[in-house]
């Protein structure tokens, strides 16, 4: 992926300022601690606006292979391609930044697609139905 990187270093952002809010219930030095965040805040708001520069493109050719998909019933393997399409045109494995959830439930919400899951009789997979969209919040 192409933001890959980027998005490692968010994560750890967030992982630096959650052990600095667990280190200031320890230590006495909370203005220095504070600081210290307020930095890691800053530079992960750099990373999160170049990892999010892009979306509204992104948005628009992804939502047009959707849309030949709208009513169409999507299998396993269906919603694997079009999970591995999505993440492809977005260069990253998350949808929204410092998360861990790469699913297409996780893809499809951010996007804004409306949709239902019908579960699949001797199946553990659920159909996907993609019903239409609502407007695209970059």
């Amino acid at each position: 992926m192409k933001s890959s990187a980027i998005e490692k270093r968010i994560v750890k952002i967030d992982q630096a300022i959650q052990a600095m809010n667990i280190a200031k219930k320890y230590l006495t030095n909370h203005e220095e601690i504070k600081e210290v965040v307020l930095e890691l805040n800053r530079e992960r708001q750099l990373l999160v606006n170049d990892l999010y520069k892009n979306d509204k493109d992104f948005y628009f050719v992804v939502r047009k292979h959707m849309e030949s998909l709208v009513d169409t019933e999507l299998d396993a393997n269906k919603q694997k391609e079009l999970l591995e399409f999505i993440k492809e045109t977005f260069g990253r494995q998350a949808a929204t930044d410092g998360k861990t959830t790469t699913g297409l439930n996780a893809w499809l919400k951010k996007l804004n697609i409306k949709f239902n899951w019908q579960t699949t009789e001797g199946s553990d997979w659920a159909t996907l139905i993609i019903t239409g969209f609502e407007p695209f919040n970059a």
